[in-house]
């Protein structure tokens, strides 16, 4: 800028040391500095301000390791840059906005002695500036996503919550009053949000049971999704419940949720009346089923899943017993009593009608490949929160 632009803009406005080099002045000496900058009220002085109260926000309990922040300020900080840059003719130079936040992610930086991802950060800040400067922080922890298992070895527990859910202390403190009235996702979400000081979790199930059913073998396996975590570095020794009859396992951390359903299979233990006696030989037809297809009815849809094989177990009079290996999704009372469409089903192949009493899962495997190695990789490398931070 010449001697002459530089006359016209002190005699224009009174600006602040930053916002005179930003317009390209080289600063002298001799300039005084003005009471109140015309274009940011004195904003660019509390950078340090701002970046120590961030800081102090932070070290409650915030793990990451990249961040991001963006920031909000007042309209009327950019009109009044624009208008002197109108008027002066000033173009190809930074903006407020810009000077700022670059500033501001620099301190940062040097002081929490992290790094910036610009696509996929730990912690996502957003700063909002007023007229007055007052300045107002939300702190995003990007959510975090826990791949579990679980094994449920009392019956009488839903999967899904279906009302209001109660604290962890306040679902065993009722047990005794509410017999058997609690889910998984409760205690598990409770138990998730003292883990990882989170706000919330979400659910993505692979595969389902009803409420009386067990669980056993390995386990079933399932994603939740925190939301809000403050912890973010899961480690060893506090990665599993043993309470009221759930089992959980936290085997990894990861970013993303599946993008569409795994596909697994499952071995359920099947408890079945029948509506007479029944002997060995009467069962004998039902290993017909092993390798076929089985087509079934699912509100309007028609689906298809395989069944693997079939192994009879113990018979007692009407009732018996059927280990079904088969295709995730099988809806057992349907293939057993086919009271709906279901083609082929138990009652049909036996020519009698059949009733499923009750069913648990044995074992369940996952066939994605990558799915395993999600469900099979190790924690993260034990850290503590003061490495963290």
């Amino acid at each position: 800028m010449d001697l002459a632009s530089h006359l016209e803009l002190k005699n224009y406005v009174s600006l602040c040391k930053e916002c005179r080099n930003r317009q390209g002045f080289i600063d002298r000496k001799n300039l005084d500095e003005p009471n109140e900058c015309f274009i940011c009220n004195n904003l660019m002085s509390k950078l340090g301000t701002i970046s120590n109260s961030l800081v102090t926000r932070l070290s409650d309990g915030y793990e990451f390791r990249t961040f991001q922040i963006g920031v909000s300020l007042p309209s009327s900080y950019i009109e009044r840059e624009d208008n002197i840059r109108s008027r002066l003719k000033i173009k190809g130079r930074n903006s407020i906005k810009n000077q700022f936040l670059l500033s501001l992610r620099e301190m940062l930086k040097h002081t929490l002695l992290k790094e910036i991802d610009y696509v996929s950060p730990d912690l996502r800040i957003d700063l909002v500036i007023n007229e007055k400067n007052e300045f107002f922080f939300n702190i995003i922890p990007t959510p975090i996503v826990l791949a579990c298992k679980y094994l449920k070895k009392r019956r009488g527990i839903a999967q899904k919550n279906k009302g209001l859910a109660d604290t962890r202390n306040q679902i065993l403190e009722k047990d005794s009053q509410r017999e058997n009235s609690f889910s998984l996702e409760e205690v598990i979400s409770e138990y998730l949000k003292q883990l990882t000081s989170g706000v919330k979790v979400k659910f993505s199930w692979i595969g389902g049971e009803d409420k009386e059913s067990l669980v056993l073998g390995k386990g079933r396996p399932f994603f939740a999704e925190v939301i809000g975590a403050k912890r973010r570095v899961v480690t060893e020794h506090n990665i599993s419940l043993k309470e009221n009859g759930i089992e959980l396992y936290v085997l990894s951390v990861s970013r993303i949720l599946p993008q569409s359903p795994l596909k697994f299979d499952s071995t359920t233990r099947v408890s079945i009346t029948a509506e007479r006696l029944v002997s060995i030989k009467d069962l004998e037809c039902l290993t017909s089923l092993s390798g076929r297809t089985i087509w079934f009815r699912n509100k309007k849809k028609i689906i298809r899943k395989a069944v693997h094989s079939i192994k009879v177990g113990k018979i007692d009079g009407l009732n018996f017993v059927l280990d079904v290996f088969a295709e995730g999704g099988l809806h057992i009372k349907q293939f057993v009593g086919g009271k709906e469409y279901c083609e082929p089903n138990i009652s049909t192949i036996l020519g009698l009608k059949c009733e499923c009493l009750s069913f648990d899962i044995m074992d369940v495997w996952l066939r994605d490949r990558h799915a395993l190695e999600v469900f099979q990789r190790p924690l993260s490398v034990k850290m503590s929160v003061n490495e963290m931070a």
